[in-house]
């Protein structure tokens, strides 16, 4: 890991919210993009922060003031860099029953507003019920899911069931650390598009926006 990224995460963990932002729009300023702020700084400062709670060189109340400075850090990136204009495509965004790490699919939706959709972020542990509720009423383009722990596995594969049924069907977006390790590809392949990292994401995203804009040319 970049020592840059240990050192913001020793500030994420004092809790020095400003001296964070500070840094971070530095970077802004510098002509850095959203891959840069999500892949070389945030994302591994907040992994260093997990390998030290691992390891037990912090405690739990360390790992929560860090993870809520980087809570913060992420609305006021998302606020800084959402397009006032979007082209109408939506993107709804969940974390799916009884999962809490919302941080890679909150920097997700960051993603999707700075290049023109119009996003509902239902952050973490939404019941299917609701989920489909709030799809079937808002009908988005895209439905991305999340999950992290692998108890949750057999939960992911009942959602995705439910948004494929959807008409008009959304497309299925999944991502989260253990989508490679268990193999969930083979579970639901081809139903889903599956991502791992925010490199992968702007390229899906681009070639969706490359497509639909042809298609309305037509």
């Amino acid at each position: 890991m970049h020592m840059e990224a240990e050192q913001f995460a020793e500030n994420m963990l004092q809790g020095n919210t400003e001296t964070c932002w500070e840094n971070l729009l530095q970077h802004v300023e510098s002509g850095r993009n959203s891959l840069f702020i999500f892949e070389q700084l945030l994302a591994p400062a907040m992994r260093y922060v997990g390998s030290l709670w691992e390891t037990n060189q912090i405690t739990v109340a360390d790992e929560h003031l860090a993870s809520g400075v980087c809570d913060v850090l992420l609305s006021r990136y998302a606020a800084l860099k959402k397009k006032p204009v979007t082209h109408g495509y939506r993107a709804m965004l969940l974390c799916v029953k009884g999962e809490a790490h919302y941080f890679g699919l909150k920097m997700v939706n960051t993603m999707f507003e700075e290049n023109g959709f119009d996003t509902r972020f239902y952050g973490p542990n939404l019941p299917l019920e609701y989920a489909t509720l709030s799809a079937l009423s808002w009908k988005p383009d895209v439905v991305a899911l999340s999950v992290s722990i692998v108890y949750h596995l057999p939960a992911l594969l009942e959602y995705v069931e439910a948004f494929e049924k959807l008409i008009p069907q959304p497309v299925i977006m999944i991502g989260g650390r253990i989508i490679e390790k268990y193999s969930v590809h083979e579970a639901v392949d081809g139903r889903a598009v599956f991502l791992s990292d925010i490199y992968e994401l702007e390229q899906w995203i681009m070639s969706y926006n490359r497509s639909n804009q042809q298609q309305y040319v037509r």
